[in-house]
């Protein structure tokens, strides 16, 4: 096993980091003797993906970083049976139109949302060009566009560091929420290896949010288009990760009550809201612009995108220290003035 001592600014998308220990994981063999490794010396294990949701501090000592380059998948079909799955009954009937395509922790997500629409499949064409790896979307729960990871996935299989063994998890076990899930918050418990997607061959788009609404009712809709559509869309919001360091959305969109809704309508009565399961959804780039008046704020090297708010950017070489006290300005404008707590999407790396 091979230990490189690596500045963590590399793996992090928004350039950010001290220097820290990695090991590069090319099998399950591998992996158990890198977990027991960091066991004995006392050591905290973080998993690395493609580094587009973390940023790290600058003493990262307690830590082993681990790269997995576990990487392939497949396609099978399913037959009609039956699958653990994410509804109330954490089981769902499975039909002859539909297949479980599994894919290990190493690959790059688009990349399998892209493979997924060149074999004419329905299910995750809304999650394209989301950066990070295939291990890193169920810990966030990624979503796009009304379409969130769990609502295809099921099953993870999943390294338990504290039995010291290889296991499968249900989409039920995983406590899948709002861009958030049991991995998040128990971060030591397991390693994904490879996740199982319930895609579909039947035409079962998801449209409801704009632009993606202009293609309802289009004639002979594919996947494909509705992916093309959405890469168009991200590419003109969201600034390129490699020229403008940055981690996507820094903050988690808001749900409110009817309640708090109602309140909040008498001083923002242009606050645009959707209606979602369990309350309403506030755009917090709409927040960011609007209540904090921060859309294109610059202070020192950190900032916010002039196109998408929601967007951190650090514009030439700011530490953790410098986003933290920007991003913690942001949340104590918009609650002063809302009342709404903004909670962080993006993860931070510390000891």
């Amino acid at each position: 096993m091979e230990i490189r001592k690596v500045s963590m600014k590399e793996y992090s998308a928004l350039r950010v980091g001290g220097m820290g220990d990695l090991v590069v994981v090319k099998s399950e063999e591998e992996l158990k003797d890198a977990v027991e490794y960091a066991a004995a010396g006392g050591r905290r294990i973080h998993i690395l993906g493609s580094g587009t949701n973390t940023y790290f501090a600058e003493d990262l000592s307690k830590y082993l970083f681990l790269k997995l380059e576990i990487i392939g998948y497949k396609i099978q079909d399913t037959g009609s049976k039956k699958q653990g799955g994410s509804d109330t009954n954490n089981e769902k009937r499975i039909t002859n139109n539909e297949v479980f395509l599994t894919t290990f922790a190493g690959e790059t997500f688009d990349d399998i949302v892209k493979y997924s629409v060149e074999q004419n499949l329905w299910g995750i064409e809304n999650l394209s060009h989301i950066p990070g790896s295939v291990g890193a979307a169920p810990v966030q729960n990624i979503g796009a566009y009304g379409v969130e990871l769990k609502d295809t996935l099921v099953s993870i299989r999943v390294f338990d560091i504290e039995a010291n063994l290889f296991k499968d998890l249900l989409n039920s076990e995983c406590d899948f929420a709002y861009r958030d899930s049991f991995f998040k918050h128990n971060p030591g418990k397991y390693i994904i290896i490879s996740i199982t997607l319930n895609l579909t061959k039947e035409f079962k788009p998801v449209l409801e949010y704009k632009p993606l609404d202009s293609l309802q009712g289009k004639a002979g809709l594919t996947s494909k288009d509705v992916r093309d559509l959405v890469i168009a869309t991200r590419l003109t919001k969201l600034p390129d990760w490699k020229k403008f360091p940055n981690t996507g959305s820094f903050f988690k969109n808001i749900i409110i009550t009817k309640e708090e809704w109602d309140t909040l309508k008498m001083t923002y009565p242009d606050m645009p809201v959707h209606e979602v399961r369990g309350g309403y959804k506030v755009p917090t780039a709409w927040l960011i612009e609007h209540v904090a008046d921060a859309k294109g704020l610059k202070v020192g090297d950190v900032g916010t995108w002039p196109n998408q708010p929601l967007v951190i950017v650090n514009y030439g070489n700011a530490d953790a220290e410098e986003i933290n006290e920007f991003a913690s300005n942001i949340q104590k404008k918009v609650e002063e003035k809302t009342g709404i707590k903004l909670e962080r999407e993006v993860v931070f790396v510390r000891s």
